[in-house]
């Protein structure tokens, strides 16, 4: 899962690109148009300056490519306008002789927006223009989907003028904490983080166990044809109980999302993140079946009352695979639980390690408290399983800790549990009084019949 999760986290740490005419990432190469007498593509890359998880600013970088030479074209001049919902933010006519043009926007508090060409007025006196750019002003200070309308005016020679247009969009993601209070776990801090566009309407039910969010989605077919994935981080503490189980039920506008978009990973940070990736086919999915709809994804998360056994996950050095499941699934304080598990080859398919894994097994009650530890080494079928009894005064976060498989101290991997609380069912006072009196008759009419 590690490697799963550091792809995922390096691809979409970045800025997600839509466009008119392609569907990238990170980074687009449009397909080609021909302008004037050359084959061309636009070729767009982008990353954000982010200190201490704030979004400080966005450099955006683009280069007109001739495909049959795979040379960027100089002396091009962008006509680029920047828009945030229905509001322009900016419009400049930009200029490069050495065929790349790198625009950084940087937001401050200042009321208007100033555009400034490395090298000052000296660039357009002399000629020359390094296609370096700095955007300051009251732009680009939070997160959320942006527009970009790009003409193409002049490319080759500065005397040569054409015009070809572009329409591109990016997603600078956001990220934002939320307070929630729990009647059995307490304050608890959600973090949402959106790659697509704001979050808004954050809301926790703890008397159903569910959180909800909404994000603006504008269900046309253009922008569904458009869009690659829409992604969402949820942060989740792993003190907070109910929630660390091994499936969630996720809905967006009313539809259940399948499994395959819904990732767990306990790795990447202190709090387990639930990853929400609805790509292009699972987004025309949910178009099709909600009929009309309002311009937004109203996501709504949930702990599953199934089970989602087995759990398969990477060691930290990606050497193994392992794959987990406990019976019965629901951990409770002074039970026996039994762990069974197998060690997987990463990289094929449901395939066992041939030759056999030494490990070392924990189960870990909180951070650091160990109750429970073995040393052992997989069985013929590559596995194993261990019963495990829990103490009885104990409830909360656990973890199952397998290290220095086959002798390696960075072959290691942790499963995140709960041991869950007894809980004795309620019955309205109704129901009570008359299994009381259903018990009385019980008691009293054998007693009458033998008179």
């Amino acid at each position: 899962m590690e490697i799963i999760f550091t792809i995922t986290c390096l691809l979409f740490s970045s800025i997600v690109f839509l466009s008119a005419y392609g569907d990238g990432l990170a980074s687009e190469t449009l397909p080609p148009a021909i302008i004037g007498n050359r084959n061309v593509t636009l070729s767009i890359n982008s990353s954000p300056f982010l200190i201490d998880n704030n979004h400080t600013g966005t450099q955006i970088n683009f280069i007109l490519l001739d495909v049959a030479s795979q040379q960027p074209i100089p002396d091009a001049t962008l006509a680029v306008s920047a828009f945030r919902g229905d509001k322009a933010l900016f419009g400049h006519i930009f200029q490069s002789d050495n065929e790349n043009f790198l625009i950084s926007i940087i937001p401050n508090k200042s009321d208007k927006v100033s555009v400034d060409e490395e090298g000052g007025i000296f660039s357009g006196v002399l000629g020359q223009h390094s296609g370096n750019y700095k955007v300051q002003g009251p732009i680009f200070d939070s997160g959320g989907l942006y527009r970009f309308k790009i003409n193409v005016l002049t490319m080759g020679l500065y005397s040569n003028e054409i015009s070809k247009n572009y329409e591109v969009a990016i997603s600078i993601q956001e990220t934002k904490d939320y307070q929630v209070f729990d009647k059995e776990y307490g304050n608890q801090t959600v973090t949402i983080i959106a790659y697509y566009d704001q979050i808004r309407n954050f809301h926790y039910e703890t008397e159903k166990k569910t959180m909800s969010f909404v994000m603006p989605f504008t269900w046309t077919e253009d922008t569904i044809k458009q869009v690659s994935v829409v992604h969402q981080e949820i942060k989740i503490p792993k003190s907070f109980g109910d929630y660390i189980v091994t499936k969630y039920d996720v809905y967006v506008n009313g539809i259940n999302l399948p499994d395959k978009a819904i990732s767990i990973d306990d790795y990447s940070s202190d709090e387990r993140i639930v990853h929400l990736i609805l790509y292009r086919p699972e987004i025309a999915d949910i178009a099709k079946k909600q009929g009309i709809s309002k311009p937004e994804m109203d996501f709504l998360l949930s702990p599953s009352n199934e089970t989602g056994f087995p759990i398969t996950q990477f060691t930290r050095n990606a050497q193994y695979k392992v794959s987990l499941s406990w019976d019965p699934p629901k951990i409770l304080p002074g039970s026996t639980t039994k762990f069974s598990f197998q060690v997987l080859d990463p990289y094929l398919i449901n395939k066992t390690i041939d030759s056999p894994v030494s490990y070392d097994l924990s189960i870990i009650e909180g951070r650091n408290n160990v109750i429970f530890h073995k040393s052992g080494i997989t069985d013929s079928s590559g596995g194993g399983s261990i019963d495990v009894p829990f103490p009885s005064n104990y409830t909360g976060p656990s973890t199952i800790a397998f290290e220095n498989m086959h002798g390696n101290s960075f072959a290691g991997i942790d499963f995140s549990s709960v041991v869950d609380r007894y809980t004795v069912p309620e019955f309205p006072l109704g129901s009570l009084l008359v299994m009381i009196i259903l018990f009385s008759f019980a008691i009293l009419i054998p007693k009458f019949m033998r008179r």
